[in-house]
């Protein structure tokens, strides 16, 4: 028999008594089971129970009625064993999967209650979708969230350094693209120099310098500038025009540049000349076998010095230019085309009617051209040269031209601006004699238009034959009225383009 602790008087009426046990389901957990005072839990007020036979004996409890003690009722297996905070400790180490949860049992004059003490640990609430969650797990996946929120933080900061590691090789790539572009712009059609900025300045020395030698900059320097001013563009040109270091390499520096009007090669071309005849001074000790190929390295020096106006933007603005004494290859002439001279000077150049034909493109702006010393020029230039509309001043001394080309080119030239032609020497002489040729003055009764002559009768047309007849005794007034009207009419135009070649070359008529 199973003694049970007599309960003192002075007990307080309320008694709790705290068991400890696994969790029970949710289901019993909800339910508060109350204990009344009419339950009697001492022996006394049991109950008597029916009496099985041993053999039916099959709990503890008929063991106990067995032995002839008092049973103590279960009642629905509630334990009534004193607190053990020593066994309680041990069961709570000993679980794993839940924590046991402390029921407290309440005994009153009214009624006995369970109540259910939660850590906040452990507590549990439902979601917005009604699903009962445990707060540790919210606070795991918090957790989690921010992990993953740094890792991409992270990530996304070591991209955008490599975004910006990968912009900063674009724009240094761009960079060098864009100087690398500028400087085929630069190559292409000319760099451009800007005057009384200091950096563009100095940049274009230092280029030329390259090219010429530095020590012809500082030549330049102490004959032109003062007190180390800076030059002008002009300046620079002036001086290197003058000194005769206009190279190719250094008209290609300048070929942009807007304020350079005009151009004299003469003083480069013969000073190249003579460094060449040194060179082949030194390398010949016979210079008659060595002057076809000094007159041939001439020409490709000279061709060469021209051949920089064929560039892309080669001298648009240049309206004057000086090519005298240069032998030029006529097909060079080609590189002009894009040019807008006004004045041309090719004088003693070796060049030929196929020279001209070049320079038609020329025929809108030129006013003066120079061709004197060209024995290649021939009348079939004529053609050409009465093309140029705004032609003011040609000079044909020492070519090839006769005196039929000067009155075809004087007779046929669109330019009405025409003041000023040099003629050959032939020519000249021929002008000076022509008072010898035919009648000069201008006498009563004298035809001088040759266009009156087809209204003429036969008798009229002798009548004007014999004022040419009496200068000059080989002219024929007997004949056919057509023969004699042809004469007529030839005498007639050759006196008048004579006399218009005569005035455009400074004479009297």
């Amino acid at each position: 028999m199973i003694p049970i602790p007599s309960i003192p008087s002075n007990t307080p009426s309320r008694v709790h008594i705290t068991i400890y046990q696994d969790d029970a389901p949710s289901s019993r957990k909800s339910n508060k089971r109350i204990l009344s005072d009419e339950m009697d839990v001492t022996p006394h007020s049991r109950k008597t129970m029916r009496n099985r036979s041993p053999s039916q004996s099959r709990t503890p409890m008929n063991s106990l009625r067995i032995s002839g003690k008092p049973r103590v009722p279960f009642y629905d297996k509630v334990n009534l064993t004193p607190y053990n905070p020593h066994k309680a400790l041990i069961n709570k180490s000993k679980s794993t999967s839940t924590p046991k949860t402390a029921k407290t049992v309440t005994f009153s004059d009214s009624h006995t209650t369970y109540e259910n003490e939660v850590t906040s640990a452990n507590k549990k609430f439902k979601n917005e979708s009604g699903q009962v969650v445990n707060i540790d797990s919210y606070r795991r996946r918090i957790e989690q969230l921010e992990a993953e929120l740094r890792n991409q933080i992270d990530e996304n900061q070591k991209q955008n350094e490599e975004v910006q590691k990968y912009r900063q090789e674009i724009e240094r790539a761009l960079e060098r693209a864009k100087y690398v572009a500028l400087g085929y712009k630069n190559e292409l059609y000319g760099p451009v120099y800007i005057d009384g900025d200091h950096n563009s300045i100095n940049k274009l020395l230092r280029h030329l310098a390259k090219v010429v030698g530095q020590d012809v900059i500082n030549r330049f320097r102490e004959e032109t500038l003062v007190d180390d001013e800076l030059p002008a563009l002009n300046q620079i040109i002036a001086w290197f025009e003058e000194s005769g270091f206009l190279k190719y390499e250094v008209l290609k520096e300048f070929r942009a540049a807007k304020m350079i009007l005009s151009l004299d090669l003469t003083y480069t071309f013969e000073n190249v000349k003579r460094d060449n005849n040194n060179i082949f001074i030194k390398n010949s000790l016979k210079p008659i076998e060595i002057e076809p190929q000094k007159l041939n390295h001439h020409m490709q020096n000279a061709n060469r010095l021209v051949s920089v106006f064929g560039l892309p933007n080669g001298f648009r603005y240049l309206k004057a230019l000086k090519l005298s004494n240069m032998p030029i290859k006529d097909s060079y002439f080609n590189n002009f085309r894009g040019l807008s001279l006004n004045e041309l000077v090719i004088d003693n150049t070796g060049i030929g009617d196929e020279a001209l034909a070049y320079l038609v493109a020329l025929k809108d702006n030129l006013c003066l051209l120079n061709i004197t010393g060209n024995m290649k020029i021939t009348d079939n230039s004529i053609f050409i040269l009465v093309l140029f509309e705004k032609l003011m001043v040609l000079l044909l001394d020492d070519t090839s031209i006769s005196m039929d080309g000067v009155r075809k080119f004087v007779s046929m030239t669109a330019s009405i601006e025409l003041s000023q032609i040099s003629i050959p020497s032939s020519c000249r002489k021929y002008l000076n004699k022509r008072k010898e040729i035919y009648c000069v003055e201008h006498k009563q009764g004298m035809k001088v238009d040759p266009l009156e002559v087809k209204f003429m009768s036969l008798s009229e047309i002798r009548q004007q034959l014999m004022f040419h007849y009496e200068v000059n005794s080989n002219i024929n007034i007997v004949g056919s009225k057509e023969e004699l009207e042809e004469l007529l009419r030839e005498i007639l135009k050759r006196r008048r383009d004579d006399g218009k070649a005569m005035l455009l070359t400074g004479g009297r008529d």
